[in-house]
């Protein structure tokens, strides 16, 4: 009697291409059976990738032979199934990935553990939306750990018309193409069914299905960084670039997604992320969310941790105490409830900026996501770069003249943060022109005090800085003056190249203060002292008003006095 042909339902052969394959027959009148000779010859079953897959060491297993096939002259338009020696191997799987056979779905064949493949094929449906979930992964997954299976030699795979397709003609049937590749990136188990007498469409009803070809199966993920917040200054190009002061924190955060972890026994994922000297890191500010939910290790679980070295930090995600290396233990697969697949992972943190960041010099902050490759082998990792950060700080150049435009030394100066009440601390370099905000970290060695000079062509650079500042000339270096400057501005860093500017700068009522920056240069101020009152600015000067108010209380030896304002 001719066996007639089972039919599945349509929704499993929409992934043949990419994972699974059902069988399907909708018999017409003009339908023919194959000759059953033609059964047995030779048919290609091909792997196709994106990359270049020409040295990897794939093998076909075949699971099972096709026993009857019709076709409508140019379709496959039905077939039956055999088992070829893997039904110990097949039932092992299914209960193993804990799938009940008892169940059978309308117009299949029930469960027959003597030919277990056609039940596998018409009911493991629910994998044809991604060739990486659902019952019938969980089956392969499974199935790639028995011994009938990593036993067998299989038909080797070759380099086929290009580097990156593999193939080799097998018998007609059904089969597991296993990437044994140790070394390097390495494919799941792939799942097809071979054409049949050169035919390789399969029809079923208005829907037509490709056989004999599979796609090769790596999956990996990505990261991206961004600047969230500071605790001064501002943020630009949607997290890319920030500017603030040495001494203040960055906010970071890092966004990746679970990388497909299946078809693997055990699967290493970590976020590294490199810093440059400026760049202060915190362990302790490190949160982690996944799928929506805060991950906070306790004393039973470890959901990540923290490992760190000069310049670097790395997020271990489920790590675990079996490393092979030091340092490189991970099994995300052991915590699978934590981490499902394709799910987003959030990671924050602070930095702080610290005494080694320079003017013009961005500090960058650059992140890599590292993880499983090779299902064979678990230490071997992969890496893909994400994106680069970073964080400026500003420079202030103070220069103090006399009326005739020549430098003046001896002149003191502090500088409040706006709505300080405490001057900022510095530390003078050994070059005597160089003032640098101190960072956390200095408590002794530190100054409030910036002195003017006379060599460097009168110019302090006060290096460090950024926002909104107010400046108090707090000495002259002529006696007797005692109204002094105290005027206000803000440092503003362009953060394509680091120069800073004044946005905006107040002069003091006075005007002895004035925004003298040369084009192309860092904001400069210069501050004007006069030895008399006709040394005063004419234009707008308070001074004068005090004058022409007959303020002036005392004048001897071509010195003035004058008394403050309230």
């Amino acid at each position: 009697m001719v066996p007639k042909p089972f039919k599945a339902a349509v929704g499993a052969l929409a992934a043949v291409a990419t994972l699974a394959m059902g069988f399907a027959g909708t018999a017409m009148a003009a339908d023919t059976r194959i000759d059953a000779a033609k059964l047995a010859v030779a048919q290609p079953i091909t792997v196709t990738s994106n990359m270049d897959i020409s040295g990897k060491n794939l093998v076909a297993v075949q699971l099972a032979k096709y026993s009857y096939a019709q076709t409508d002259g140019t379709n496959i338009t039905g077939f039956d199934l055999v088992d070829s020696g893997k039904k110990t191997a097949v039932a092992n799987a299914l209960k193993n990935a804990g799938i009940n056979t008892s169940t059978t779905k309308s117009g299949a064949y029930a469960y027959n553990a003597n030919n277990p493949m056609i039940w596998v094929v018409q009911n493991l449906l629910d994998s044809t939306n991604s060739p990486w979930t659902g019952q019938l992964r969980n089956f392969l997954n499974k199935l790639n750990h028995e011994s009938a299976i990593t036993g067998d030699a299989g038909v080797k795979l070759a380099k086929g018309a290009n580097a990156n397709t593999m193939t080799a003609n097998v018998t007609p049937g059904v089969y597991a193409i296993i990437d044994r590749t140790t070394t390097g990136q390495a494919s799941i188990v792939m799942f097809n069914g071979t054409g049949i007498d050169g035919k390789t469409t399969l029809k079923n009803g208005n829907t037509n299905y490709t056989l004999g070809t599979v796609s090769y199966k790596t999956h990996g993920t990505t990261v991206s960084k961004k600047i969230t917040a500071t605790s001064r200054g501002t943020i630009e190009g949607n997290g890319a670039t920030a500017e603030t002061s040495i001494g203040k924190t960055v906010s970071f955060e890092l966004t990746s997604q679970v990388p497909n972890w299946t078809g693997f026994d055990k699967y290493y994922y970590a976020l590294n992320d490199t810093y440059s000297a400026g760049l202060t890191f915190d362990p302790s500010t490190v949160k982690v969310n996944v799928n929506g939910k805060d991950l906070v290790n306790d004393s039973t679980h470890t959901y990540w941790k923290v490992t760190t070295e000069s310049g670097k930090f790395h997020v271990i995600f489920a790590p675990t105490a079996d490393a092979t290396a030091a340092g490189t233990a991970s099994d995300i697969v052991a915590m699978a409830a934590s981490y499902p697949i394709q799910t987003a992972v959030k990671v924050t943190y602070t930095m702080t900026v610290n005494k080694n960041a320079v003017p013009q010099t961005a500090d960058t902050n650059t992140v890599n996501v590292e993880y499983s490759r090779n299902p064979n082998t678990v230490t071997d990792h992969t890496t893909t770069p994400g994106n680069t950060v970073k964080v400026w700080v500003g420079k202030l150049q103070l220069v103090k003249k006399d009326t005739n435009n020549q430098p003046l030394a001896g002149a003191t100066f502090q500088i409040f943060e706006n709505g300080s009440t405490a001057a900022v601390k510095f530390v003078k370099s050994s070059d005597g022109y160089t003032y640098r905000k101190a960072d956390l970290t200095e408590t002794t060695g530190t100054t409030d005090t910036i002195t003017s000079v006379s060599g460097n062509n009168g110019v302090v650079n006060i290096t460090g800085l950024d926002g909104a500042y107010t400046m108090k000339e707090t000495k002259s270096p002529y006696t007797g003056i005692t109204i002094l400057p105290n005027f206000s501005y803000t440092l503003k860093v362009n953060q394509s190249n680091g120069i800073t500017t004044f946005n905006p700068f107040t002069q003091d009522s006075n005007k002895l203060a004035s925004n003298t920056t040369p084009n192309g240069s860092n904001a400069q101020t210069t501050v004007i002292n006069a030895r008399s009152i006709l040394d005063m600015p004419k234009t707008g000067s308070v001074w004068m008003t005090i004058f022409a108010a007959m303020t002036v209380l005392f004048v001897a030896a071509g010195t003035i006095i004058l008394r403050k304002r309230a």
